[in-house]
C-alpha cells in the first residue's frame, strides 16, 4: 500500500488541483493539517466553503487532521475552537479529526490539532505539529524545537509506528527515526508548481521526498544537518533563545500554533 503524505496547503488552490489529479493512484491521501491559510486575511468562511467542496469531490481515500491554521476563532468568547466544520466533513472514505479506522493491515487514528490528551492506540498517526525533540521538528533557520511536547508523551504511552505531521516548512529533515518509530514531514516550498509531498510504502516500511526542483532547492546542508544530529543525540534541552509559547489570543496575520514553541519571526 502506498500513501501520498502532504501538509500545510495553506490554501494554494493549484496544489488542491494538483492533488486531485495525482493523488488517488495511490491507496491514501493524507494532509495533515493547515488546509486553511488565517494569513491571506479576508473571511476563513470562504475557504473552508470552498475546501470542503473539494474534499467532497476528490475521488480517493483521504485523511485529513486539522492544524492551526484550520481552527475557528469565536469571537464573543475569545477563544480558538476545535475544526468542527473540518470534523463535519467525514463520510466514508474520508477519514478525520479524532477517527480511527483500518486499511491495508495498518491502523491509523487522525488526531486534531485541538485534541487532548493527545494519541492513541493505532500503528499510524496523522496529525500537524511533529512530537518534540525529534528532527522534524527542529527549524533550519534558528534550530527551534518548534515540536509539541504533549504528542511526544503520547508517543512514548502508545509508540506508533509511524507519524504523519507537518507544521514545520523549514525542517532540518523530512524524516526522523528514534526506538523504532518514523517521523515524516515533507516541508513546504511556496514557490513550487506542487506541493511537497512523501510517497511512503507501507509494506516497505521505507518512501521518499518528492519536490518542485524547478522552483528551487530547500535541501539543508547535510554537514549542518549531522551537526545538529550529533547536538540531539548528546544533549536534549529545552527550547532555545528565539521561541516562545503563545496563550489563546485573537488571530492575526501569520498566527502560530498556540501553546507550542514557534519563531517570532517565522510563524511557520
Amino acid at each position: 500500500m502506498t500513501v501520498l503524505h502532504v501538509a500545510d496547503l495553506h490554501f494554494q488552490k493549484r496544489w488542491f488541483h494538483w492533488l486531485s489529479a495525482s493523488a488517488p493512484q495511490h491507496d491514501l491521501l493524507v494532509i495533515a493539517g493547515d488546509l486553511l491559510d488565517l494569513a491571506q486575511g479576508g473571511c476563513p468562511a470562504s475557504q473552508m466553503a470552498w475546501v470542503s467542496d473539494w474534499v467532497r469531490d476528490y475521488p480517493g481515500r483521504l485523511c485529513l487532521c486539522s492544524g492551526d491554521h484550520d481552527l475557528e476563532w469565536d469571537n464573543l468568547a475569545e477563544i480558538w475552537r476545535p475544526a468542527y466544520w473540518l470534523r463535519d466533513l467525514s463520510q466514508p472514505g474520508v477519514w478525520v479529526d479524532g477517527e480511527r479506522f483500518d486499511l491495508g493491515g495498518l491502523s491509523f487514528q487522525s488526531i486534531g490539532f485541538s485534541t487532548k490528551p493527545k494519541g492513541g492506540a493505532a500503528d499510524v498517526w496523522v496529525v500537524h505539529a511533529p512530537p518534540s525533540h525529534t528532527m522534524v521538528a527542529r527549524r533550519r533557520a534558528n534550530g527551534c524545537d518548534a515540536g509539541d511536547p504533549e504528542l511526544r508523551l503520547g508517543v512514548r504511552k502508545y509508540r506508533p509506528r509511524l507519524v504523519l505531521c507537518g507544521h514545520l516548512h523549514d525542517t532540518y529533515a523530512w524524516r526522523d527515526q528514534q526506538d523504532s518509530i518514523v517521523y515524516l514531514n515533507p516541508g513546504r516550498n511556496d514557490r513550487a508548481s506542487f506541493p511537497n509531498h512523501i510517497i511512503w510504502d507501507t509494506a516497505q516500511n521505507a518512501g521518499r521526498r518528492v519536490t518542485d526542483v524547478a522552483a528551487g532547492s530547500i535541501e539543508p546542508d547535510p554537514d549542518q544537518v549531522a551537526a545538529v544530529t550529533a547536538e540531539y543525540t548528546a544533549n536534549i534541552a529545552e527550547p532555545e533563545d528565539g521561541c516562545k509559547v503563545l496563550a489563546n489570543e485573537a488571530p492575526a496575520c501569520g498566527t502560530s500554533a498556540r501553546g507550542l514553541c514557534v519563531n517570532t519571526d517565522n510563524p511557520n
